[in-house]
């Protein structure tokens, strides 16, 4: 029996698509559209752009954006969901959509840029506060015996610099003319003048890169003289209680010159000082002398060795 592809129950149903012969059929629009963006996503799928770069019209990821806009070329769409190696776009676009990493950047180079302005106003502070305490307190050591007892060998000190500072006054008063006083008054001291009984730090007058520590017995205009181991000043003996013994030697008499001043070590039988210093000139040169423009400042306080510390024993003496 021959098969008849036609027979009963062998013939094909008709399908939606499909009509039979003589029938007249609608299209679906829903079927289309369905398969208009299958064909049209599968186009893009197959066939990516040439240049595999940026997006580019007719693309799904494609925005035309302002040709102003310095970030229209990159979807908002991506800011979030994608990376540039998944679109294909450059590092720098991806920058551009995605600022974040930049900005903390930013953020971090300007804290960096703050630490270290203020490291550099914390180093420069210190240096201020360190040569401004420099100007009015030096420390100093002592070497030798020569101001036994009252100071001793490897004693440290601080030296009060200021107490002898000096102004000249006639060229403060140009530059500040509402201060009292002329252009004519000469230099003056800010706080006081060294007075008998100081213990002073200065240059050696025969050797400046030297400094020294004696106590001054003698100011300018005053008479000098040492004989039967008393020290004479103004025709008066100075009572002595700070010494560790007596002169054993005579000088003088000597007046004291103008801006200069006669010293002493306490240790007086064992103290190189003004009573020996103008063995090694002439009379006229006033080497035995300490010149007021060599004074360092005041002898002031011991800090070393600690059982040392205290201030020290600065006298006034007096011999009109």
């Amino acid at each position: 029996m021959a098969y008849d592809p036609a027979g009963p129950g062998n013939r094909d149903e008709p399908s939606p698509e499909t009509s039979l012969p003589g029938e007249q059929t609608t299209p679906d629009p829903i079927a289309e559209d369905a398969g208009a963006s299958l064909d049209r996503f599968s186009t893009h799928i197959e066939q990516p752009a040439a240049d595999a770069g940026y997006p580019t019209q007719g693309s799904p990821f494609f925005v035309d954006a302002p040709s102003d806009d310095p970030h229209g070329d990159v979807p908002a769409s991506l800011e979030l969901a994608y990376t540039s190696a998944d679109v294909g776009l450059s590092d720098r676009a991806y920058e551009r959509a995605i600022p974040y990493e930049r900005v903390e950047r930013r953020r971090r180079g300007a804290r960096s840029r703050k630490v270290a302005r203020e490291l550099v106003e914390t180093v420069i502070l210190a240096l201020l506060i360190f040569f401004a305490v420099r100007a009015v307190v030096q420390n100093f050591r002592v070497e030798g015996a020569s101001m036994e007892p009252s100071m001793h060998n490897d004693q440290y000190l601080l030296v009060n610099k200021a107490i002898f500072y000096r102004l000249d006054l006639g060229r403060l008063n140009e530059i500040v003319p509402f201060l009292p006083g002329d252009e004519n008054d000469g230099e003056s001291h800010l706080f006081r003048a060294p007075r008998r009984g100081d213990i002073i730090v200065f240059r050696y007058p025969l050797d400046p890169s030297r400094d020294f520590i004696k106590r001054v017995i003698g100011v300018p205009n005053d008479v000098v003289e040492i004989r039967d181991e008393q020290v004479i000043v103004n025709g008066i003996v100075l009572e002595e209680n700070y010494i560790l013994a007596t002169s054993n030697y005579t000088y003088g008499p000597r007046e004291v010159p103008e801006g200069m001043f006669f010293v002493l070590g306490d240790n007086r039988r064992n103290s190189f000082d003004s009573h020996a210093w103008g063995n090694s000139c002439a009379p006229e040169q006033n080497c035995e002398f300490v010149p007021e423009e060599n004074i360092i400042g005041q002898a002031w306080v011991s800090y070393w060795p600690f059982e040392n510390f205290g201030l020290l024993p600065n006298k006034n003496i007096h011999a009109p």
